[in-house]
């Protein structure tokens, strides 16, 4: 009775300490410890006293022979051990993944598929999740090496994560380091660098040494293959010095025949010893024999009882630590989060508090500038308003940053003509251009569709930084804004944008650091061209929330070129809007972007209608500033039953001041400045206006009088803009109102449409665009 409940006990622990030798054994193969792996295989053969445990062992040693490159020796180990293992055990698995792998090393691409096939009918009935993976391993090595890199490219990229989780991270390493090599194969060089620099940190991480050195060897041909030699020699002395350091000239000393006699010799004796021990065990029938052997598997379970219970021991403390320092870091975490945001209220807070006093300066300069001052008061004036405008300027650029450090920005979809925009763009920093004594030029690929869906305001906001920073740094040159199609794909096109100046010019120790919040390239280019070193910050920030990157070429005298791609969705509307639209179509003007909400458009009955005027396009256009939105040939050939665009019947006539003296505006505004400034302004060109000091006020004027505009206010007390402008959308959807707002952290363009305005002016008031909105609510007539 002792006897039947000792052997069970014997051959479980048995299976314990050796699974746990091997995994030892396993652990130093894969940090290229061979000789220390040697002997660990060797410890555990002679504790397998069990057949089926001894054949794990024999699996393991196959490995080694694998690793040190004996495949010769290891293929004969796998024949013998086939016909010894049983087909349906798991070490039958773990043999074949091991064959798979070893008919690939030796090139032997038909076997290795045979014991691929063999790997999946054996998953059925074993589909342990680490076995699954490494089969999938097996199969994208079978493929990188017959020479399919897509297929293999496609099955590293789905396992990465599995390996991962699982924990298996030699495998994760290695395929990482494939993944690159497949990359490489194909010349996708980038590609390759990227997972090649995550496989080298594996590696590293976890002293795979022969990854690492694969890696470094990679790394060495690929900047050979770019020509950087240098930094190829660099890795070839790294590749070396790891080598020496950990002792790689013993791989070698594995393949000398005397080492490898000597090492056949002391196996041949260990079975020679294994052999007496089972006859001497099959001799021994006593009790005596087999209570020493239970004596010194306790021994070994309560050696590594006591083991476990240390370890145990101190994780517990190593996890009391590390609570403590999680929860430090929760804290201050949290403070840095409380202190993130009082930050942005602020910011917030203060930029739109700026705004008001700043109506008033460039209020005030705009009407003294229209009461023909003197020579040397002009002078002054327009100094002023240029320093207004930079302020103006500022405010925006730490408004815009305040919303990008927030996550407040959220980018829209709508269809619009990136053509307008880049022309608009080019027209609207002409005058700066000129100022500089530079030329800008537009060159605009006509294969790119009429019609795009994407952010027009954020891709504006990036070329305006982006032209705007090459004027400021060139003098009497040239500046080049280039937009040109990639490909397009399905609904999809790749579009690549370029600005580039032939100005100073950016040093390379500085070209990272200009992207950076409030950075330029040094001190004396802040003295001399002024600025926050916020433009580049916000272009980058931006560019890459739309899911690209931006790059810069740029040396000292030569100029810069900025350069970024963008994906944009195609409008199923393109191919009407190509044979029925007109040029200058913007897309504030498309019902499609707020369906619930059309534009109003009130037309004076007496206005002299006009043809339409008949567009002229090139394949691609190159302009000096100024640059005009389009080419217009007023012909009335093509006037019939064609949709007529704003900008075509604003541009119809001049109006008079009789015309515009019979335009009734209401200006929605509660500070009295404002309201001065606003009224003094519009009285100026001829209009008839009337004041409402809050919502409430110009709620029960609309209903009583008739308007042909509103100018509404946003934050104003009791009814702000907002709930007035939803009152009176449902008694009147006709009524042009806009909206004039200095917009903070939480506003967003969106919103004011869905609320129901016509188009929103930022305050203070750029006067171009303030009286080119305006004309647009009086669709038929020019404002001068």
């Amino acid at each position: 009775m002792a006897q039947q409940t000792d052997r069970p006990v014997s051959t479980e622990s048995q299976q314990i300490a050796v699974d746990a030798i091997l995994d030892r054994a396993n652990l130093a193969l894969q940090r290229n410890k061979f000789a220390e792996a040697q002997k660990i295989i060797v410890s555990a053969e002679e504790i397998a006293t069990d057949s089926a445990i001894f054949a794990r062992t024999q699996i393991v040693h196959t490995k080694y022979y694998s690793f040190i490159g004996q495949l010769d020796k290891a293929a004969s180990n796998i024949k013998k051990l086939e016909q010894i293992i049983p087909k349906d055990s798991p070490s039958y698995l773990d043999l074949m993944l091991v064959k798979a792998a070893v008919n690939i090393k030796k090139k032997e691409f038909v076997e290795a598929n045979e014991a691929l096939k063999t790997i999946n009918i054996l998953l059925v009935n074993n589909p342990e999740r680490s076995n699954v993976i490494q089969a999938e391993y097996l199969k994208a090595d079978l493929l990188l090496h017959t020479s399919n890199f897509e297929e293999a490219i496609n099955v590293y990229k789905r396992i990465l994560p599995e390996l991962k989780e699982e924990k298996l991270f030699y495998f994760e390493a290695k395929a990482a380091f494939n993944l690159s090599l497949s990359y490489y194969k194909q010349n996708a060089i980038e590609d390759a660098n990227t997972s090649l620099d995550d496989a080298m940190a594996k590696a590293t991480s976890f002293g795979f040494t022969g990854i690492e050195l694969d890696c470094y060897d990679l790394k060495y041909n690929i900047e050979k293959t770019l020509g950087n030699y240098e930094l190829a020699l660099e890795y070839l002395v790294r590749y070396n010095r790891v080598r020496e350091t950990a002792g790689l000239s013993l791989a070698g000393q594995m393949s000398n025949p005397e080492i490898l006699g000597t090492i056949e010799n002391l196996q041949s004796e260990n079975n020679m010893l294994k052999a007496k021990t089972e006859e001497q065990t099959s001799e021994l029938k006593g009790r005596e024999m087999y209570s020493i052997l239970l004596f010194v598997l306790l021994t070994l379970l309560s050696l590594l009882t006591m083991s476990l219970f240390k370890n145990n021991k101190l994780r517990a403390r190593s996890n009391q630590a590390l609570e403590g320092k999680n929860s430090a870091l929760i804290d201050e975490r949290d403070r840095a989060q409380d202190a993130a945001k009082i930050k942005a209220d602020f910011l917030s807070t203060i930029t739109h508090e700026l705004r008001t006093p700043m109506y008033a300066v460039t209020g005030l300069t705009h009407l003294l500038l229209e009461t023909e001052p003197r020579d040397d008061q002009k002078d002054h004036l327009e100094t002023l308003q240029s320093s207004g405008e930079y302020l103006l300027s500022l405010i925006d650029n730490i408004l815009d940053f305040n919303k990008l450090e927030a996550n407040k920005v959220q980018l829209e979809s709508i269809p619009f003509d990136l053509k307008k925009r880049v022309e608009d763009i080019t027209v609207s920093l002409g005058n700066q251009a000129k100022d500089q004594l530079n030329n800008l030029n537009l060159e605009f690929d006509k294969s790119i569709p009429s019609r795009i869906k994407g952010d027009p305001v954020k891709i504006s906001q990036i070329l305006i930084n982006l032209v705007g920073n090459a004027i400021k740094f060139t003098k009497n040159g040239n500046i080049w804004i280039r937009v040109n199609q990639v490909k397009q794909i399905d609904d999809k096109c790749l579009i690549h944008f370029e600005v580039e100046d032939n100005g100073k010019g950016i040093s390379e120790e500085k070209q990272q650091d200009i992207f950076n919040n409030f950075t330029q390239e040094g001190s004396s280019t802040t003295r001399e061209y002024g600025g926050t070193g916020l433009g580049l910050a916000i272009v980058k920030n931006l560019i890459e929330l739309m899911g690209s990157k931006v790059e810069l070429d740029s040396k000292i005298g030569r100029g810069s070129v900025f350069s970024f791609d963008l994906w944009f969705e195609l409008p199923d509307s393109n191919k009407f809007y190509e044979e029925n639209s007109t040029k200058g179509y913007d897309h504030f003007k498309e019902v499609e972007e707020y369906p619930e909400y059309k534009k109003p458009v009130r037309s004076n009955s007496n206005a002299e209608i006009k043809p339409e005027p008949k567009i002229n396009e090139e394949n691609k256009e190159s302009t000096t500033t100024p640059v005009a939105p389009s080419t217009q040939d007023s012909s009335p050939e093509n006037t019939e039953d064609k949709p007529r665009s704003n900008n075509d019947v604003i541009a119809i006539k001049q109006a008079t001041p009789k015309d515009l003296i019979a335009k009734k505006i209401l200006i929605v505004e509660d500070n009295k400045i404002n309201q001065m400034i606003t009224r003094k302004i519009l009285e100026g060109k001829n209009f008839d206006c009337e004041i409402a000091n809050n919502g409430i006020e110009a709620l029960g004027k609309i209903k009583e009088n008739q308007y042909d505009l509103v100018l509404m206010d946003i934050h104003m007390p009791g009814m702000d803009g907002k709930q007035c402008t939803r009152e009176v959308r449902k008694f009147d959807r006709e009524l042009p109102i806009i909206a004039l707002t200095a917009v903070t952290l939480d506003e967003s363009e969106k919103e004011f449409y869905e609320i129901g305005f016509d188009d929103i002016i930022p305050k203070p008031f750029k006067m171009n665009e303030f009286f080119e909105k305006i004309q647009k609510a009086f669709t038929n007539y020019q404002i001068y």
